[in-house]
């Protein structure tokens, strides 16, 4: 239970913002520059890149930026965008084939960058090795199962075993590069606080075994600069009334965002605790994902758990109730493959409250 591995809470930052991308066409390389139809198609390939990020079609942003970087294969934004769009899809379908080649493609921007390195290229740095480092440890499960079969050969697991320390050990230096490289980006002075760098480095220090109050104090620093900042632009939201559309709903995707944080970070928290044996650490930080409004499916079905195994049968019931009623926003009970199950386990919660009582 817990918190998700990778990063599929969070909604897309708005690129032109992250990437600060000017939308103007930059020189193309060769003696003569750019003819007219190479700048209205790489201009045109650019804009549709991050207005397909924007809205999440990461597929179609990933071809409109390699449509530019055909045009231009030095073109730095571009092929932040690859990355990004790499990374993303990579981790939507667990393809470790397109997070290594996302993390290439940011190895290879910061290689090539003469002089301090953008942040941007750190940050996705840290991001990529990150997804890596959850890939393998998906894999190791699936080791540890086999490992555990009754059908294995002694060949078979000296095999097995060694492939257990080749993951381990790659997923080690994949945890140290990503937080060498996110450490890197909160060094400098205008990212310190730069909440979704700070995130991915909760999420790793969570990964690496015995520092889990090290993720606990970043992550309460974290969740404070999120409440400053979704605070003031709300502020912001409630005070101009002469804000455009496009302003208003930048500032309301703003707010959207620093929500979607703020729950994987209650979440971890809230697993840290439980691993700890803290229920009442666990329970309040879920009181305060309810009470904001943010608690999801997920959190509603461990919440029961835990109500469950405390003896909170009636409780755990509400949250079995909270947990189908946020799934039918999205499907009917009819169409919906958990709901037996569901009621299945609220019938067998109230015989246990009866039998309690």
């Amino acid at each position: 239970m817990g918190v998700r591995r990778g990063r599929s809470l969070l909604r897309p930052r708005p690129l032109v913002a992250l990437l600060g991308l000017s939308l103007s066409v930059a020189a193309l390389p060769g003696c003569f520059g750019p003819s007219e139809e190479e700048e209205t198609r790489l201009s045109l390939y650019r804009e549709n890149s991050v207005n397909y990020y924007d809205r999440g079609e990461y597929l179609a942003a990933l071809q409109q930026a390699g449509k530019a970087l055909a045009i231009d294969p030095g073109l730095e934004p571009m092929q932040l965008v690859k990355g990004l769009c790499l990374l993303k899809l990579g981790q939507s379908q667990s393809n470790v084939v397109m997070i290594e080649e996302s993390r290439n493609t940011f190895e290879d921007l910061r290689s090539r960058v003469m002089g301090p390195v953008d942040f941007r290229i750190n940050f996705g740095l840290g991001s990529a090795n990150l997804a890596r480092a959850l890939e393998h440890d998906k894999e190791m499960d699936r080791i540890r199962k086999r490992l555990g079969s009754d059908f294995i050969t002694e060949e078979g697991r000296e095999e097995e075993e060694a492939r257990l320390e080749n993951e381990q050990e790659a997923r080690k230096e994949c945890l140290e590069r990503a937080e060498t490289a996110l450490r890197t980006v909160i060094a400098d002075e205008r990212q310190k606080d730069n909440t979704y760098v700070l995130l991915d480095l909760v999420l790793v220090l969570n990964c690496d075994p015995g520092r889990e109050d090290e993720a606990l104090e970043l992550a309460e620093r974290t969740l404070q600069l999120l409440q400053a900042e979704s605070h003031q632009t709300q502020t912001n939201l409630s005070r101009n009334a002469r804000l455009s559309p496009t302003a208003r709903i930048d500032l309301q995707q703003r707010i959207a965002n620093n929500d979607d944080k703020e729950l994987a970070l209650r979440d971890l928290v809230a697993t840290i605790h439980l691993r700890r044996g803290d229920t009442a650490a666990f329970l309040e930080q879920m009181r305060l994902l309810e009470e904001r409004g943010l608690i999801g499916e997920v959190q509603y079905w461990n919440l029961a758990e835990v109500h469950e195994q405390l003896g909170m049968y009636d409780e755990a019931i509400g949250d079995l109730e909270a947990f189908l009623k946020l799934r039918t926003r999205r499907m009917s009970y009819d169409q919906d493959d958990r709901a037996p199950e569901v009621f299945r386990r609220m019938d067998e919660l109230r015989d246990k409250a009866r039998q309690a009582r």
